[in-house]
């Protein structure tokens, strides 16, 4: 939840597997084609029922050290195995634009790597927030990149997940630009909605849309059940779509806060929100990540400056 700044940067980068390979043209073909992603089984041992009977608690939030730098990181996304964290960030930048970086660890109780460039997400402009579906097949983006009218939603789609990225375009999204900037896109564990928070209405607030079976997204909606009045950002929903976590300016804990609702099936109505427990304080909490079983939320806390830092909590 914030505005976004436009700005330019100096040279080019160099995308793997930028032009060339069979692999990839056919993956660029298969952008016009219907999306139809399974996800055969949810998280076997999870948190849902503690977030859905609303008796979910957390330990003290700690910092993820090895990602954090001195300045702006936030926006984490990690896949269900959660040993990836991809983030957005100013590092290594002097002109106030972020882009995406990811880091690995080998297991849950190690320590991420230092984390680098993700090349294949970034341009030579700016980067926000990226999201991938549970099979590693697609990817969205928020970027201000050469085409973008304002912080739009870019996308790329791949057949195999060895295969390299494709360059980023905007052929299934274009029904998704509003007339502002479309902050926080958050892909559906099957790929099939697209979650975001654009602020070309003040103030801003969560909507998604639903793929076609074109491939193309259609004109998202505003989840009014979700709206504060206050400006409500970075949802985060669960594989069944049944828990979304998200930030929100409504009174709560602190300046703003990272809040929750919950739904009985992933086409009904949320419930009202309440606010997450035990990780909030009396700065700024946002861009909330909720693990795929529910059970560990990654978010982004400042104190009050642009030095903004992620975080994890555990279920207790």
């Amino acid at each position: 939840m914030r505005w976004f700044v436009v700005v330019a940067l100096a040279g080019c980068r160099f995308l793997p597997g930028a032009a060339g390979s069979d692999r990839e043209d056919a993956a660029i073909d298969a952008i016009d084609a219907p999306i139809d992603i399974v996800i055969d089984t949810l998280p076997g041992a999870n948190c849902y029922d503690k977030w859905l009977d609303d008796t979910i608690r957390f330990d003290t939030p700690v910092a993820v050290t090895a990602v954090n730098s001195t300045t702006y990181d936030r926006d984490p996304f990690l896949p269900a195995d959660e040993l990836t964290i991809y983030l957005s960030t100013q590092r290594g930048t002097s002109d106030g634009s972020s882009h995406i970086y990811v880091a690995t660890r080998p297991n849950l109780t190690a320590a991420f790597s230092t984390p680098v460039e993700a090349y294949e997400f970034n341009s030579t402009m700016s980067e926000s927030k990226l999201s991938i579906s549970a099979d590693n097949k697609v990817a969205v983006v928020g970027s201000n990149r050469v085409g973008s009218s304002g912080l739009d939603v870019w996308e790329s789609i791949r057949l195999n997940v060895t295969d390299n990225w494709p360059a980023m375009n905007r052929t299934n999204v274009m029904m998704v630009e509003t007339t502002g900037n479309d902050h926080d896109p958050t892909l559906s564990a099957n790929g099939q909605h697209l979650y975001l928070a654009p602020d070309d209405v003040s103030p801003q607030r969560i909507r998604v849309a639903t793929r076609g079976n074109n491939g193309m997204f259609g004109a998202p909606v505003t989840l009014n059940e979700l709206y504060s009045g206050t400006g409500d950002a970075d949802p985060s929903p669960t594989p069944d779509e049944r828990i979304i976590v998200f930030a929100s300016n409504r009174t709560g804990v602190g300046l703003a806060d990272v809040w929750y609702a919950t739904r009985a099936t992933a086409t009904g109505t949320f419930s009202a929100p309440r606010i997450v427990p035990d990780v909030n304080t009396g700065g700024y909490e946002g861009d909330p990540h909720l693990s795929a079983d529910g059970c560990r939320i990654y978010f982004a806390r400042s104190p009050g400056t642009n030095d903004w830092d992620i975080y994890v909590a555990a279920a207790k």
